[in-house]
């Protein structure tokens, strides 16, 4: 009867072992401390979930050949994950795309955007733009307001199907609609921003790429994720982004986890 009882227990053990599934947290952030949102605040969601491997929103630039952070700064996530790095045994690890802001520095993605952006805010208060491209630019504030408006909530008011939908509602308007009103005006087209090296980008182009980017981005970032669900088998992995990406690097994950063995979780789970 021992010898019997022996077996199931090892066999128990030995079962859950081979069936322990990587648990992974697509945990949406604000950057900068709020008052229902600081690092102490994320500190204390880490504790909860007590995570094998945090993926941090940098690429591996800001980590030494040891993946120590090279400085600290005064973000809610790089606070947070010192903090929890040197009280708790955790591997961090980088994830984004590799030289993001130079990148878009170099494609004429920026400042054009931002120029381009505010030159059609100053066309929307002047009502120099159609009927219907005021209301749509309309609607994009609205959108952008109600997005905005979750911050305030608490970090589990923005990590929930209600604020991926508004996120991916007010991206797509920002990158997609946004870009097609641009199309339709001149003056996107025929204003120019000089790069560095004198070489000139109209502001619809400047904006164009950054639209192509923000998908760029979101790619890279999931498939540099996955790359670390398929190295981190069988861990918690919590994945610091901020908020606005959520909504896109769910939707390009989520259908992996049974291919991958691997399970979405929320932070409010644990």
């Amino acid at each position: 009867m021992k010898k019997i009882l022996y077996f199931l227990v090892i066999s128990f053990v030995l079962l859950n072992c081979t069936t322990k599934k990587t648990e992974l947290v697509l945990l949406g952030t604000v950057h900068e401390p709020i008052e229902n949102f600081t690092s102490d605040s994320l500190y204390n969601i880490l504790e909860k979930i007590k995570p094998d491997l945090i993926l941090f929103e940098v690429d591996s630039s800001f980590f030494t050949n040891g993946f120590q952070f090279k400085k600290t700064w005064n973000s809610n996530e790089n606070i947070a994950t010192v903090k929890y790095m040197n009280r708790f045994n955790v591997d961090v690890r980088p994830y984004e795309f590799t030289g993001r802001n130079e990148y878009r520095v170099n494609i004429g993605a920026r400042p054009t955007d931002q120029k381009a952006t505010k030159l059609l805010d100053s066309l929307y208060e002047t009502k120099k733009l159609d009927s219907l491209d005021m209301k749509t630019y309309k609607n994009y504030l609205n959108i952008n307001d109600s997005l905005i408006s979750f911050i305030d909530l608490g970090a589990k008011e923005f990590n929930n199907y209600i604020s991926d939908k508004t996120a991916e509602k007010r991206q797509e308007f920002q990158y997609k609609k946004l870009l097609e009103i641009m199309r339709k005006y001149p003056v996107f087209s025929d204003t120019y921003f000089y790069k560095s090296n004198n070489d000139s980008i109209s502001y619809f182009k400047g904006y164009e790429k950054a639209s192509e980017f923000w998908d760029l981005r979101n790619r890279t970032m999931s498939r540099n994720i996955l790359h670390f669900v398929k190295e981190y088998k069988g861990s918690k992995i919590v994945v610091l982004n901020g908020f606005f990406h959520r909504y896109y690097l769910k939707s390009l994950i989520e259908p992996k986890q049974r291919d991958m063995d691997f399970i979405i979780k929320e932070f409010y789970e644990y």
